[in-house]
């Protein structure tokens, strides 16, 4: 039986195409996670040439396949991290080409350097405030490079026990006066219904993972919403959407990243870390302009 240039048999097309084009990509993806992978590697698998297999990958699953390769390498590097190696192990372990490319990566990916990962955000300093917004009470907290906490409930105090859970190991302190320019432009921003994200610098800390559902959230516009298993398809892992309903949960810069705006499959609000009556406000909000 002979094979066309793409690799197709008449078995394969007897299949719906877009199922098979999802089952190479899939084979493709597979190949990567099991060992360091490269484009060239996963094109191959797949059965396509590279070219093709670059626009079918970035069509499909919204990121393109080096993206995806770099992803697995730092989702590998926190593995290997949590599991005891060393940060010169772990850099070797997961296939980085060389030490200062690792870093640049890793810092980039993680938002904090590798040794401050390792430990846990120690060494970090965090300052804050506390405010009020329609929404209730509000806590801003923020490192040297930009918010990394907007956190929304009733008391004062369990905001603060909350800020400290998430950055067990950093220094955190109250804010200086000079603070609360940035506290009321938090505010303002939170209280609009359409507010203009993007002029507050964020500095985003979790995981690979975490930070990969974090910034898909930040691309659902004002108004609309999405599935869990539909922001988990834009990703790039479709079968992660349990995975990707825990991100939303540890998200920790409320709005401004927009968890709110994902529901279940069949319309329900599905969960918010700071209450469904929030969650109902902001998405009614949104909606009504």
């Amino acid at each position: 039986m002979n094979a066309t240039k793409t690799g197709q048999t008449s078995a394969d097309r007897q299949q719906p195409a877009q199922q098979r084009t999802l089952e190479r990509l899939e084979r493709a993806c597979r190949s990567a996670i099991a060992a360091p992978g490269s484009v060239s590697g996963m094109a191959a698998a797949a059965g396509w040439s590279r070219g093709y297999f670059q626009r079918v990958f970035k069509q499909v699953l919204g990121i393109s396949p080096g993206e995806f390769i770099r992803s697995r390498r730092l989702q590998q590097f926190s593995t290997l991290l949590q599991n005891g190696c060393s940060v010169t192990e772990a850099i070797h372990q997961a296939g980085f080409g060389s030490s200062s490319r690792a870093h640049q990566a890793i810092d980039e990916g993680m938002g904090m350097s590798a040794r401050n990962y390792r430990a846990k955000g120690a060494g970090i300093r965090i300052q804050y405030g506390l405010g009020h917004c329609s929404l209730g009470r509000v806590l801003v907290a923020s490192t040297e490079r930009g918010l990394c906490a907007i956190l929304l409930g009733d008391e004062p105090y369990e905001l603060e026990q909350d800020l400290v859970r998430r950055f067990a190991n950093a220094r955190i302190e109250p804010a200086a006066p000079a603070f609360q320019s940035t506290l009321n432009q938090v505010v303002e921003l939170l209280d609009q219904s359409h507010p203009d994200l993007g002029r507050l610098p964020v500095d985003l800390i979790g995981t690979v993972f975490q930070r990969r559902v974090w910034t898909a959230l930040q691309r659902i516009p004002s108004g609309q919403t999405v599935s869990y298993a539909e922001l988990a398809q834009r990703i790039g892992q479709p079968n992660s959407h349990r995975a990707v309903a825990t991100a939303c949960g540890a998200n920790p810069l409320a709005v401004v990243v927009p968890c709110h705006r994902i529901v279940r499959s069949d319309g329900g609000l599905g969960g918010y870390r700071w209450g469904l009556a929030r969650k109902q406000k902001l998405l009614a909000r949104e909606k009504s302009d």
